[in-house]
């Protein structure tokens, strides 16, 4: 499953946007998983926050250095919207509409009766379940003017932009080519940031919930461990129980959790976990992504290999 809220056909390069820098990666083989390229060019701080293009002079400036050290001039690009602006919700709808008048249905539906928290949305319609009694889809939407904001800075530095994605889909493409996930299993993914992170629930390779969290933003895991550890693990259960009671009625909950991001404690943000969900939790990334540079690919450029990995 992908995401279109731009897509025209080309040999795509893929980059992502992110509050400390802007990475490039390029797939050399998918299986096994090896990259040709995994680069990268630190942000100044305060050029993007809270997901919001802040200070667009400096970013395009890094922009237009990576184009010129990476190639990237009139190259199509992918990029990821920020998850502060991405809501996913699953949605019922009538019986009696087609699967081609779905995006049309949605179309009217948004803003009358299905409130999104922006007032500009750009969607896509997935369908779900659509052969039961109460049909559903999954609504994937992002706000325009900010998706609008990445595209022209992309555009401004000459590369073009074709393909918006999320990063849970991004990362659930890696952390699935490592892990085989089955349908019947119901993955809680936590991505891990400096001071935020974003829970996501699969089933059926699915993603039926989504979740930023903002952390404390006095304290970084690196600086004091327990406490970013603590506000993790209460809020990754909150979101847990949520979709156990209030999505499933408390029949069906989270199998296995799968953690993305750099830890200043793995095992041991591992064992802390295990023991509060009682339940397996493993990093995205099983096996070291090795590239033409490393033998092993630092994990912050998972979301951009993940990202790489669509439609390949």
């Amino acid at each position: 499953m992908a995401l279109s809220f731009l897509s025209r056909k080309a040999r795509v390069a893929t980059i992502t946007i992110e509050e400390d820098a802007i990475r490039y990666v390029d797939l050399k083989s998918r299986l096994p998983l090896q990259l040709s390229v995994a680069e990268e060019l630190a942000l100044p701080s305060g050029a993007i926050e809270d997901g919001k293009i802040v200070d667009a002079e400096a970013l395009g400036s890094v922009l237009d250095k990576a184009v010129n050290q990476w190639g990237l001039s009139k190259k199509s690009v992918r990029f990821l919207a920020p998850d502060e602006f991405v809501i996913i919700r699953k949605v019922p709808y009538p019986e009696d509409v087609a699967a081609d008048e779905l995006k049309g249905h949605f179309f009217i539906e948004i803003g009358a009766t299905l409130y999104l928290p922006f007032e500009d949305p750009v969607f896509e319609v997935v369908p779900y379940h659509t052969d039961t009694e109460q049909p559903e889809v999954i609504i994937i939407a992002s706000k325009e003017s900010v998706v609008s904001d990445y595209e022209n800075a992309l555009e401004r530095v000459k590369m073009k932009a074709v393909i918006a994605d999320i990063t849970p889909l991004a990362l659930y493409r890696l952390a699935h080519l490592q892990h085989e996930f089955t349908e019947d299993e119901h993955i809680m993914l936590i991505d891990l940031q400096s001071k935020k992170m974003t829970v996501t629930i699969f089933h059926e390779h699915y993603p039926l919930f989504m979740r930023p969290v903002d952390l404390d933003d006095t304290i970084t895991i690196s600086e004091d461990p327990n406490a970013v550890m603590e506000i993790i693990e209460e809020e990754a259960e909150k979101l847990a129980n949520f979709y156990r009671f209030n999505m499933n009625a408390g029949e069906l909950g989270v199998t296995k959790v799968v953690c993305n991001g750099e830890y200043h404690d793995w095992d041991a943000f591992q064992a802390r976990l295990e023991e509060r969900f009682a339940l397996p939790v493993h990093p995205v990334v099983l096996e070291d992504i090795p590239s033409e540079g490393s033998n092993a690919v630092p994990g912050r450029f998972n979301r951009a290999i993940g990202l790489a990995l669509k439609e390949v």
